[in-house]
């Protein structure tokens, strides 16, 4: 299960960076190292590092095996605070913006990488819904191929918008591939738990 609680959007990072890219940049921002946290397979985290930026934020960078992203994401109560750490990030680092990732989704005709596509947009979302978004992932959802109607639902759980409560409902109740289903109730549970769905 994707982390709820975040508090900036995660900057998705291009293929090509890499540890060194990282290291480069985060040595040149004077940021202190705190190390490396413990996997947490039930987050979808494979590996993380943390940084201290000195004025009360962190900066995470993230190995998301699930999704299959690496991504950037700032610990901070100012979510304007934390947009402009993202903001210095994305101008050293090659990332995605929300406009690439939704773009993206488009060029993809095969399941496999439609399904990949939805993955990296849910992981990518910004933490407020985005009409354009919603709407592509609700699409997603009535696909005959069931490999990327379970992708909808777990980009519906990254977002952890409560605009697809409607969705995930339908597809917990009326998908006819009963794993689709189930991943679909449990992340309903899960997000009606965490209060981003009410019950």
């Amino acid at each position: 299960m994707p982390d709820l609680n975040r508090t900036s959007r995660r900057l998705i990072l291009r293929d090509q960076v890499d540890a060194s890219d990282i290291r480069s940049f985060t040595q040149s921002t004077g940021w202190d190292f705190l190390g490396d946290i413990d996997r947490d397979p039930e987050r979808g985290v494979f590996y993380e590092a943390k940084w201290d930026t000195g004025d009360g934020r962190s900066v995470h960078y993230i190995v998301d095996e699930f999704a299959d992203v690496c991504y950037m994401v700032v610990a901070n109560t100012d979510s304007d605070e934390a947009e402009e750490t993202l903001s210095q990030i994305a101008g050293s680092l090659a990332a995605w913006t929300s406009e690439d990732l939704l773009n993206d989704c488009y060029v993809h005709v095969y399941p496999a990488g439609w399904a990949k596509s939805l993955l990296r947009l849910g992981a990518g979302a910004p933490l407020r819904a985005e009409d354009s978004v919603v709407s592509h992932v609700v699409f997603s959802s009535e696909h005959e191929d069931a490999s990327v109607r379970s992708a909808a639902v777990w980009a519906m759980v990254y977002t952890a918008w409560p605009e697809f409560k409607e969705a995930m409902v339908r597809l917990a109740r009326t998908d006819p591939d009963p794993q689709v289903a189930r991943e679909a109730q449990l992340a309903l549970e899960q997000l009606t738990e965490s209060g981003v769905i009410e019950p």
